[in-house]
């Protein structure tokens, strides 16, 4: 579900979710249900919860963003 494949296509890869998700961000900062409403108003097709949630733990993992009292940031490191 991470990466794009023959089954997977790229709109619903969490590569491209979290590229949203980061653009979403990159105006103001925002808690998770926030970012949902946000990420559908301008993604392709509608995005469940789970995958935004998935995509916020890829993004943390790599250290792209932070979480301070529910409020998740950009990390500018």
């Amino acid at each position: 579900m991470l990466m794009p494949t023959k089954i997977i296509q790229p709109a619903d890869s969490l590569f491209s979710i979290s590229a949203f998700i980061l653009k979403v961000l990159h105006t103001q900062n925002f808690n998770i249900d926030k970012i949902h409403n946000e990420v559908n108003k301008i993604y392709y097709k509608k995005v469940s919860l789970e995958k935004i949630i998935l995509s916020l733990n890829f993004l943390y993992i790599t250290d792209k963003v932070r979480i301070e009292n529910e409020i998740i940031t950009i990390n500018l490191k």
